[in-house]
């Protein structure tokens, strides 16, 4: 098997996981692209619908933020450089968004 396909394979089974804000919440999105959401117990009756929304968003947006990153670091390892493959960095919730407190 050539360093392209090996590459490939690496890529392929990139776990990523990302943790909300307030921690109530955790994205795993598993290699095959499926997302498996875990909101803690009793969130659901604390948080306003507002406050769970942001809180999946920013578990989700950590998820993503990591598969780039090790995505990034793969490029890194097989070819020595990361051209094309930026760093992603959620940004703040815009206007409409609630943030949890």
């Amino acid at each position: 098997m050539g360093k392209l396909e090996r590459y490939f394979e690496d890529v392929a089974r990139i776990k990523a996981e990302g943790v909300s804000v307030n921690g109530w919440v955790t994205v795993v999105r598993e290699h095959d692209g499926d997302l498996k959401v875990d909101i803690r117990p009793g969130t659901l009756r604390r948080c306003s619908p507002d406050q769970v929304a942001s809180e999946i968003r920013t578990a989700l947006l950590a998820a993503v933020a990591d598969h780039r990153r090790q995505y990034r670091q793969l490029r890194i390892d097989y070819f020595g450089s990361p051209v094309g493959v930026e760093l992603f960095t959620p940004g703040e919730p815009t206007q409409g968004e609630g943030h949890a407190s």
